[in-house]
């Protein structure tokens, strides 16, 4: 990302989220690709979390190279801040909870590398396992799909 987009942050970030919402739809309109995705992406590791529920719904109807930048974003978020990627996932509808889930599990289509595999393996598992936590469903749904991403690993 070039530091004037992110100078120019507010105004860039409206007119990509209006493109995203194109991500949000199926057929995807509004030309929403990878690029308006990376670019937000970029806005959220610059430390603009509000940008993760539009990111999700994007998801939801992705393919090709859009799949695979939002699903190796899915997975960075998932193994370096797994409740907040649970927490925004855990309202949504099981199915959709599924979806994601699995797409951060295949990432770009290659599946989680070993280690992290590992970590978010355990991460999820720990979680899972606070009967009383209110992520603790959602952390189940999301260790099966992840586990079913990566099935042969």
């Amino acid at each position: 990302m070039s530091v004037d987009l992110f100078a120019q942050a507010p105004a860039n970030r409206a007119a990509a989220l209006r493109t995203l919402r194109g991500c949000s739809t199926h057929p995807i309109t509004l030309g929403c690709n990878e690029d308006t995705a990376g670019y937000l992406i970029g806005l959220y590791d610059h430390g603009d979390h509000s940008l993760l529920p539009p990111l999700l719904n994007a998801g939801l109807h992705s393919d090709g190279a859009l799949s695979e930048i939002l699903g190796d974003f899915y997975s960075n978020v998932l193994s370096k801040n797994p409740r907040a990627f649970l927490s925004s996932v855990r309202l949504r509808p099981l199915k959709q909870q599924r979806h994601l889930c699995w797409m951060a599990g295949a990432t770009d289509g290659s599946g989680i590398g070993t280690e992290m595999l590992h970590d978010v393996r355990h991460s999820l598992r720990v979680i899972s396992s606070r009967r009383d936590g209110a992520l603790s469903s959602v952390a189940r749904v999301c260790l099966a799909n992840v586990n079913r991403a990566n099935a042969s690993k």
